[in-house]
């Protein structure tokens, strides 16, 4: 009795990255819709301009088809052409790229929207916004290319079109993250209960925009470095998500600032805004203990702190 086996395949490092990452971006939407639901409740109370309104439920309506096209991508190699060694890309590998470039591309922009909003700096906004464009032109490139390539073996043909997008994608969002995080500070009384609120904000903003920067930088680097291999799908398939949930999170973040804000004197943050009632006061009392002044505030302008046990009279009545 005789028996034959077959050539066998190690497909590890060729759809192994690829399935990894999309349950790692399964994982990613099941938090966005969290977000997205969480947006839906605030939006009764807090009403949005149009174009933002617009841009979260877009972005979701491509997540959520981006998340059917990944477990279609997915199902393609490993049940229909079980078995088979690796050599045509799945069908709908295409709509990744083009998923990422339709969702980070917005998000940028918001951002820089936002940068502009608080520096008023044309020359710094429209710098970063020329890396975004650069970053947008190499991922409808490398978009476009994907079907020309159309199998495993000619991955290399991307590389040159995959620079330009992750590498400029990453320096957008780097460039985006350090001015916010920059400018914030700047942005400092002098208050603590201000200055808090304040490097909340910094933090968030790091946080997000280097993660975001983070994936594109490893992306990028697993493509160049792992020459053949597809390591750098994990990384790039949950991309979208990644840029999604950070506009989201920071749309979200509003009315946590806006509660923590309150009874604190006004501070704008590229279009979000808390602005407290102000009291301006022409003849002070010697009783009022007057504070430091701000390190940023402009020359004259003066901060003072009204104890009111300091202005109440013998009856126990504020005077």
């Amino acid at each position: 009795m005789s028996t034959s086996t077959g050539a066998t395949f190690d497909v590890r490092l060729s759809y192994g990255p690829l399935l990894l990452g999309i349950f790692f971006n399964l994982i990613l939407y099941g938090i966005l819709i969290c977000q997205q639901y969480q947006y839906f409740q605030d939006s009764r109370t807090t009403r949005d301009p149009t174009l933002i309104r617009i841009l979260a439920w877009a972005l979701f309506v491509i997540e959520t088809a981006n998340t059917a096209f990944d477990m279609s991508m997915i199902y393609e190699p490993l049940i229909l052409h079980f078995g088979e060694a690796p050599n045509k890309l799945p069908t709908v590998f295409v709509t990744q790229p083009l998923c990422v470039v339709l969702v980070g591309f917005p998000v940028q922009l918001f951002f820089i929207w936002r940068i502009y909003a608080v520096t008023k700096n044309n020359i710094l906004a429209g710098g970063i916004l020329l890396c975004s464009l650069a970053s947008f032109g190499g991922g409808v490139w490398t978009t476009v290319l994907v079907p020309m390539v159309a199998t495993f073996p000619r991955i290399p043909l991307l590389y040159r079109s995959a620079e330009v997008w992750l590498i400029a994608s990453a320096a957008t969002d780097i460039a985006i993250a350090s001015v916010l995080a920059y400018t914030l500070s700047r942005k400092k009384t002098g208050w603590g209960e201000t200055d808090t609120v304040v490097n909340r904000l910094i933090l968030m903003t790091v946080q997000t925009g280097m993660l975001t920067a983070l994936f594109s930088i490893l992306d990028v680097a697993c493509f160049l470095t792992l020459r053949g291999e597809t390591v750098n799908f994990f990384f790039n398939i949950a991309l979208s998500k990644i840029y999604a949930n950070t506009l989201m999170s920071t749309l979200n973040a509003r009315k946590y600032l806006k509660r923590v804000l309150d009874a604190q004197p006004g501070i704008s943050w590229g279009g979000i805004q808390v602005v407290q009632e102000q009291i301006t006061i022409t003849d002070v009392p010697a009783s009022i203990k007057r504070t430091a002044k701000s390190p940023h505030a402009d020359e004259g302008e003066s901060h003072y702190q009204i104890r009111l046990n300091e202005m109440r009279g013998s009856n126990g009545n504020a005077a």
